[in-house]
């Protein structure tokens, strides 16, 4: 018989011995199951039962409230995984369950703005981001968000400490999000960008990943690379990349930065859905005119935009119209040597119109 099996039998018996009047001889029982599993809901409610009948006023209420963190843990919980596969009406009954519970509950807190952001209500997303603030003033995410759904001002890029807690979050679905649900095709298309404008014969090149993520665009550019490099914000992203064995060298670190410490140069740099967390273009090209040598290539995609320059967007990430891209680059020394729109992924099941762009340094 399974210690589970065991535990039901004697969570049963408690009960009784509850209702039959033996409260001490309960506690004990309850008591021992809830040694073996901490998170049996229906034992902590008895506990908390019992030790009130036996007039421990105290220890009661600490009870109590155990038993009441472990219902939000258990209905956060339930609505993560609803949120996750689309039930958002159901994520939101959870996390609104939870909060009447636990009316500060953080987690249920975020849990509702990212639900009503997904459901496509933007006012009420915005609300729960600014309740989540006030909670946790300085919090990246819920910052970034509050800018990108609100009327204030705009970032000129998403912080560090916003693209780190995104895609360590997201690290183990990353692939299988982007790939199956997103429809994302970046890797590729900038393949086939890069190889339109390579020489017949092109010697194998020195290739730096920039938001290099979990090695999407590595595998797909490794059989060019004599030597091939990473760098992500995210070391969950990394150690991800890392396990794929295509990579010379992964480092975690702001890309821009990145570029401006190194000593080495490259012969191509690939920014695969970067400039989504980064508006301002021109410091971008300037770091990447460091990296690169004479007449190397700069292969990027960005969400495109009709408007002039570029916008922090209600679902987080920048756009770009591709003119502003271009005056930038060429302010930093580069000229564009391929550019075309593309279907860059699809959001909420509709496609997102994207740009990719080959630019050559002088």
């Amino acid at each position: 018989m399974s210690a589970t099996t065991d535990d039901a039998e004697l969570f049963a018996r408690a009960e009784r011995l509850r209702a039959e009047g033996q409260p001490g001889e309960a506690e004990a029982l309850y008591r021992g199951i809830l040694s073996r599993q901490p998170r049996h809901l229906a034992a902590r409610r008895g506990l908390a039962e019992v030790l009130a009948t036996l007039d421990r006023t105290e220890d009661a209420a600490a009870a109590q409230r155990d038993t009441q963190a472990q219902e939000v843990e258990n209905l956060c919980k339930v609505a993560r995984a609803a949120l996750k596969h689309g039930r958002f009406e159901a994520a939101i009954t959870c996390f609104e369950r939870a909060l009447e519970l636990e009316p500060d509950s953080r987690e249920a807190i975020k849990g509702l703005a990212e639900a009503w952001h997904r459901r496509r209500n933007l006012k009420k997303a915005l609300g729960w981001y600014q309740r989540y603030l006030e909670l946790d003033p300085g919090d990246p995410e819920a910052e970034h968000m509050v800018a990108a759904l609100g009327d204030g001002p705009q970032p000129p890029q998403a912080s560090d400490g916003y693209v780190r807690s995104l895609f360590d979050r997201s690290a183990q679905d990353f692939d299988q999000t982007l790939l199956e649900e997103l429809k994302y095709r970046a890797p590729q298309i900038l393949l086939e960008a890069v190889t339109a404008v390579l020489p017949p014969a092109a010697p194998r090149l020195d290739i730096l990943d920039l938001g290099c993520g979990t090695g999407l665009a590595g595998l797909q550019f490794r059989p060019l690379a004599r030597r091939l490099e990473g760098v992500d914000l995210s070391l969950e992203m990394i150690e991800r990349a890392r396990a794929r064995g295509i990579y010379d060298a992964l480092r975690t670190a702001e890309l821009t930065a990145a570029m401006a410490a190194m000593n080495k140069k490259f012969d191509l740099l690939v920014a695969g859905d970067v400039f989504i967390y980064l508006g301002a273009a021109k410091p971008v090209f300037v770091a990447a005119a460091r990296a690169l040598r004479p007449g190397g290539l700069f292969a990027f995609t960005l969400e495109w935009q009709r408007r002039p320059g570029y916008k922090l967007t209600g679902s987080g990430r920048y756009a770009h119209n591709p003119a502003y891209v271009r005056k930038c680059a060429q302010a930093a020394g580069f000229r564009e040597v391929s550019g075309t729109d593309f279907q860059l992924r699809l959001e909420f099941g509709k496609p997102v119109k994207g740009y990719v762009s080959v630019m050559r340094k002088a």
